[in-house]
């Protein structure tokens, strides 16, 4: 009897311990959304908020005194819709590009017999701890032929070291009879990559493709160097001219406006922090399944 009784008090205590954890864990998390959204929310306020509001700092969650005049002088700007075209062209070039070249080579690297492998092992780790830099990166572009091209943006990065690494570590959780039985019935290795691997390794794409498609749509520095062209430069230099814009004194609508107290000159810096998050907003639930396992990948085997 006395053991019963034991037994049950330490059941209950281990299930109380379970309550007050759970419950821990749930206010921790909260605190977290309120950190991670909080920034987002004030943005998109400060963005939509009257200059006066703005500028006695009355705006926090929500807006105040509505107003969408920043927005407006955004989307007025001469060839906005044809950068985010480009940006759009280049993200799926540059993701497209990189998946498939990263994924060969990390299966080619997998392949016990492939005589090349410590070769390029060797020098895959030597591209994560030295670079050319931007100078000589840059001549090479430009001795390639591929400045004011898209090019420029999509090749230089189209193989990250850490990357293959990364996708040969998933390759080799993949059971090697799977791949010999293929072989055995006359399947090419592209046709084993295609059909078997690639298929089982759809969190991995997802994930490493997210990261691509954000990569390449915050960047403007590349553009900055070899993007000459205002017909071909991406959504990220548009938006830097008028942030830039913006805080200058010259006589554009934008500088106009600030001046007379019509608008804060935030209001036009967050609208472009806006106006650059939501398209991958809009992507990320469509990859969101993928994205905790895809994580992971890599974790366990190396």
């Amino acid at each position: 009897m006395a053991k019963t009784v034991v037994k049950t008090n330490r059941k209950n205590k281990i299930h109380y311990g379970s309550r007050v954890f759970d419950v821990a864990l749930i206010i921790f998390m909260a605190v977290l959304c309120v950190i991670f959204i909080y920034p987002f929310l004030n943005v998109l306020a400060v963005s939509l908020s009257s200059n006066r509001m703005v500028s006695t700092g009355q705006v926090t969650f929500f807006p105040r005194e509505i107003m969408v005049e920043g927005y407006k002088l955004l989307f007025q700007e001469q060839n906005i819709w044809g950068a985010y075209l480009n940006t759009i062209i280049i993200a799926a070039g540059y993701t497209a590009v990189n998946l498939v070249c990263t994924s060969m080579l990390a299966y080619a690297m997998m392949v016990p017999d492939f005589i090349l492998k410590k070769f390029l092992t060797i020098f895959l780790l030597i591209t994560m701890f030295f670079n050319g830099g931007t100078v000589p990166t840059y001549l090479l572009i430009q001795n390639l032929g591929l400045m004011n091209s898209w090019w420029s943006l999509i090749l230089p990065n189209a193989v990250g070291a850490y990357n293959v690494f990364v996708y040969r570590s998933f390759y080799k959780g993949i059971s090697m009879e799977i791949r010999e039985a293929a072989k055995i019935d006359g399947a090419s290795e592209f046709r084993i990559l295609t059909y078997i691997y690639v298929p089982l390794s759809k969190a991995l794409y997802a994930t490493f493709g997210l990261f691509s498609v954000v990569g390449i749509w915050n960047s403007y520095y590349d553009a900055l160097l070899y993007i000459s062209d205002a017909g071909k430069q991406p959504i990220q230099m548009i938006l830097r001219k008028i942030v830039f814009a913006s805080g200058l004194s010259n006589m554009s609508n934008t500088s106009l406006m600030i001046g007379q107290g019509m608008l804060n000159q935030q209001n036009v810096q967050y609208a472009c922090i806006i106006a650059t998050m939501v398209p991958v907003l809009i992507v990320y639930p469509f990859v969101q399944k993928y994205f905790a396992q895809g994580m992971q990948v890599g974790a366990v085997k190396g």
